[in-house]
């Protein structure tokens, strides 16, 4: 009989492991913010399903629309235009490696579902699409700056201590699969820095 007992005690301990390894292995998604500055909304709760793409949070960048150095004897202008031109080429190349990331990340998912890739090709290429959308928000938010620096030199009368008015630009921290919210650990108002994780969700299986 206690033969038994101790059988069946060690069958139940088993079972009880082998499901916790189970939840152990459910994905778990970071929502990273993508750049810095201000919380401004959090859109998606805890127990809220959520589909790739979907935004998370709301951060609000701002910039001082100030007027670029230039270049002893350079036009104000000609040098306001010239960093225009650097950031347009940025965003461009910036555009083109998210591009190529989600294409790649297109070929791996169902390449991992018949067995050909591995989890691990598939979450590298998903952090490689991550960075480059970064890359991507960061120059939308350069160039925004050189525009409203473009839009600073032209004015007459520039002076050094004239205040200008904060440029304000939206991003949002988007969700790379679907899952639900398991934790938000942000408010609005805080400021971020990019990279900082934002919220948690558990990825559907």
């Amino acid at each position: 009989m206690t033969a038994l007992l101790f059988c069946a005690l060690v069958a139940s301990s088993a079972c009880g492991s082998k499901g916790e390894e189970g939840d152990e292995t459910v994905g778990v998604v970071i929502v990273n913010a993508p750049v810095a500055g201000e919380v401004r909304r959090v859109l998606a709760g805890e127990g809220v399903s959520l589909k790739k793409g979907d935004a998370v949070v709301e951060i609000v960048v701002r910039s001082q629309g100030a007027a670029p150095a230039a270049t002893p004897g350079e036009d104000p202008v000609a040098a306001a235009g010239r960093t225009i031109s650097a950031a347009q080429a940025e965003v461009e190349a910036a555009r083109s490696e998210v591009v190529r990331a989600e294409v790649e990340v297109s070929r791996l998912t169902p390449l991992v579902s018949s067995g050909e890739a591995s989890q691990g090709e598939l979450d590298g290429a998903r952090a490689t699409y991550e960075k480059a959308q970064q890359r991507l928000q960061r120059a939308q938010s350069a160039a925004q700056g050189a525009q409203a620096g473009l839009v600073a030199a032209r004015q007459p009368n520039r002076t050094s201590a004239a205040p200008t008015a904060p440029l304000e630009q939206v991003v949002y921290a988007v969700a790379s699969s679907d899952g639900t919210v398991s934790a938000v650990s942000v408010r609005p108002g805080a400021h971020v820095n990019a990279g900082q994780p934002l919220a948690t969700l558990r990825a559907e299986p």
